[in-house]
C-alpha cells in the first residue's frame, strides 16, 4: 500500500476533528428522499472527504453514502468505501457512539480499516498487519472471557425478524453504530453482530481489521460465508439480508 493512502486518511482524520470541534451544540437536518435524516455534518463530511481523495488519487473510485457511486475507473485502483458518519441516529441524540469509517481496497484486495467516533474519543485504525488504538499500536494480548461477559450485538430492529430466545446464554447488545460493533467484535470484543438489512459503507471499514483476524460475514439464515466479491456486488444496492459477522 502506497504512503499516500494514509496521507489521504490522515488529512480526512483531521479535517474530521475540526469539523466535530467547530459543531458546537448547533446541528442542522434534513430528509433524504427515503425519509431517513441527513444532517449538514454529514454532506460536510462527505465532500471534504471526496475532494481530499479526488486531489491525491483523480483516479480513485468512491463509494460513499450521500453520493452514488464515483467509479472511475477499473477495478484495480484504489477503492474509497466511506461512510462518513454511522450511526445518525445517535448522533441526532446527542449520544457518543457514532463516526466515520473507511475501508481502502486494491481489486478486491482489503489494505485498510479505520473507524473514528470523535465523541467518545476513539479511533481505530488497521493496515501492513498494524493495528492502533488511538495512534498506539496495539501489542498482541490474550483476552479472558468470562461466560457471563459474552456478548453478540444486534441491530436495532432485529427482535422483529429473530426470535431472540436462542441467545439467552449472551448479552445483547446495542450502541447504535453498526460500524463500531462489527469493530469490537473484530477487535475480539464480542462474539459476533447480528446486522440487518444495510448498505456495503455501513461495514467496509472492519474488512482489512476483520480479515486480519480472521473474522467473515455469513448470511444468518443459510449460515453461508460470503465472499468479499458477494459483498462488493452490492455497491449502492441494499443487502437484504442478515448478516452474521464472527470468527471463521
Amino acid at each position: 500500500m502506497e504512503q499516500k493512502v494514509l496521507e489521504i486518511i490522515n488529512q480526512i482524520d483531521k479535517s474530521y476533528k475540526v469539523l466535530y470541534e467547530k459543531m458546537g451544540d448547533s446541528i442542522m437536518v434534513s430528509l433524504k428522499d427515503n425519509g431517513t435524516s441527513v444532517s449538514q455534518f454529514d454532506l460536510d463530511a462527505t465532500q471534504f472527504c471526496i475532494e481530499i481523495i479526488n486531489k491525491v488519487y483523480p483516479n480513485a473510485n468512491i463509494w460513499i453514502e450521500e453520493d452514488a457511486a464515483i467509479l472511475k475507473t477499473d477495478e484495480e485502483e484504489y477503492t474509497f468505501i466511506i461512510d462518513p458518519l454511522d450511526g445518525t441516529a445517535s448522533f441526532l441524540r446527542g449520544y457518543p457512539i457514532w463516526g466515520i469509517g473507511i475501508g481502502v481496497l486494491k481489486g478486491e484486495t482489503p489494505l485498510l480499516s479505520y473507524f473514528y467516533a470523535p465523541a467518545c474519543n476513539q479511533k481505530y485504525l488497521a493496515y501492513e498487519d498494524k493495528i492502533f488504538i488511538n495512534n498506539k499500536e496495539l501489542s498482541e494480548q490474550t483476552n479472558v472471557i468470562n461466560a457471563d461477559t459474552k456478548t453478540i450485538f444486534i441491530s436495532s430492529r432485529l427482535h422483529k425478524k429473530i426470535d431472540f430466545q436462542a441467545f439467552e446464554a449472551l448479552k445483547l447488545r446495542n450502541f447504535g453504530s453498526t460500524l463500531y460493533h462489527v469493530v469490537m467484535v473484530a477487535l475480539g470484543k464480542a462474539e459476533a453482530v447480528l446486522i440487518g438489512s444495510c448498505y456495503i459503507w455501513d461495514i467496509a471499514a472492519a474488512f482489512y481489521l476483520g480479515q486480519r483476524g480472521g473474522y467473515a460475514f455469513f448470511d444468518y439464515k443459510s449460515q453461508k460465508q460470503l465472499t468479499l466479491k458477494e459483498l462488493l456486488a452490492y455497491k449502492d444496492n441494499k443487502i437484504d439480508i442478515i448478516l452474521e459477522y464472527k470468527k471463521v
